[in-house]
């Protein structure tokens, strides 16, 4: 073979696209964050619940009308199935409802309790069943509440704490599934709204922060004992916050993450605190890279220990699988700073960002998903 042939075969090898370096050139991996369609409707403080199917519920909410001077609740459920990836209505509730909560239940139903409508303040409850997609009233708490907690104990009962109705309230009750109904436990050692209750490895529930009478924003903290149905103090914090997020990690310290100082958009707070239940005090560690508050329900844990925290500002944050020991990542962007959306996890890993209101006050129903 001549060189000259033997030229041209070298050349034809180098420039072929399944050949050599050339072959990956010009291409690049999928988005990590991308745009996945949009809910029926639009929708801000609504909930989003993973079903045991691997289905998520989403369920009331708010839009906001009018350059977000009016305020229109929603009855309407939807549901988005990962295997189609579509979403679609399903049953409607009973009451109009936004800032409500949603709590899956052993058994597979899902607990809808308090909230706000146009009326104000709700104290009714319902529940939801998969099967046959339809919302029941099971009759109502012993109080309204709004901007209140639900968390699932480990018996199966829900401990249902604060909130405000005609003032904010230290009272607490349980939800017991068996019987469908509401009874009261051992009240806060101070009223609170605007807080987060998380459950602890032993089972009991670290109550952090929050809103109390007269807008005083907390930085204290307690800890309900299921078993004597008591609350105890357990310190402060290391600033007072409200309508922040808190997060149980898998080797069972809590993160208390964001939040406001204040009562409006002022004040939001990059903060990251991790609480140890066995020294019962609170550890500051690395700051998120934004100050974001109104983002409670926009934090996604990953199969790996990490977690996903969206909301309250465009920028999409990593916090490792050490618990948020390394400083936090930004790893994708939204184009506004959606408040009060949710982030849902879903069985396949990826997390599912829904709805929100920006910074003008206009809700959106845009999906996005996020893959790590």
């Amino acid at each position: 073979m001549s060189a000259f042939n033997l030229l041209l075969i070298l050349l034809a090898l180098c420039s072929s696209p399944q050949g050599g370096p050339q072959a990956g050139k010009g291409t690049s991996p999928p988005p990590l964050l991308k745009p996945f369609g949009a809910m029926t409707e639009q929708r801000a403080s609504h909930a989003a619940t993973l079903l045991s199917d691997g289905r998520v519920l989403i369920t009331g909410g708010f839009r906001k009308e009018h350059g977000g001077d009016d305020e229109t609740y929603s009855s309407t459920a939807e549901i988005f199935d990962p295997r189609t990836k579509k979403f679609g209505y399903t049953g409607e509730m009973s009451y109009t409802r936004g800032g409500h909560t949603a709590t899956l239940l052993p058994g597979g139903l899902v607990l809808i309790t308090g909230g706000w409508n146009i009326m104000g303040v709700l104290s009714s409850a319902e529940l939801y069943d998969p099967a046959s997609e339809k919302f029941t009233t099971i009759g109502s708490m012993s109080t309204r509440r709004g901007g209140c907690t639900a968390t699932l104990l480990n018996d199966g009962r829900v401990l249902i704490c604060g909130g405000t109705g005609r003032d904010v309230t230290a009272s607490a009750e349980l939800f017991d599934p068996a019987r469908k109904s509401f009874a009261p436990t051992g009240s806060m050692t101070i009223p609170r709204q605007s807080h987060t209750a998380t459950l602890l490895p032993g089972g009991g529930v670290l109550i952090a922060g929050g809103l109390s009478r007269r807008d005083a924003v907390l930085a204290s903290a307690e800890v309900y004992d299921p078993g004597t149905g008591t609350f105890s103090p357990v310190g402060d914090m290391a600033e007072p916050r409200c309508k922040h997020a808190a997060v149980g990690l898998s080797r069972g310290e809590i993160l208390i993450l964001g939040g406001t100082d204040q009562t409006t958009w002022r004040g939001d707070l990059a903060l990251i605190e991790r609480y140890d239940p066995e020294g019962k005090k609170f550890i500051r560690i690395p700051d998120m890279k934004r100050p974001r508050a109104r983002f409670g329900m926009s934090i996604a844990p990953l199969a790996d220990g990490s977690l996903v925290v969206a909301g309250g500002d465009p920028a999409i944050e990593l916090l490792n699988s050490a618990g948020g020991e390394a400083e936090p990542s930004v790893i994708a962007s939204l184009e506004r700073p959606y408040s009060y959306s949710t982030a849902t996890t879903l069985t396949t890993g990826s997390v599912l960002i829904l709805g929100g209101y920006d910074e003008k006050g206009e809700t959106t129903d845009r999906a996005w998903l996020l893959r790590k």
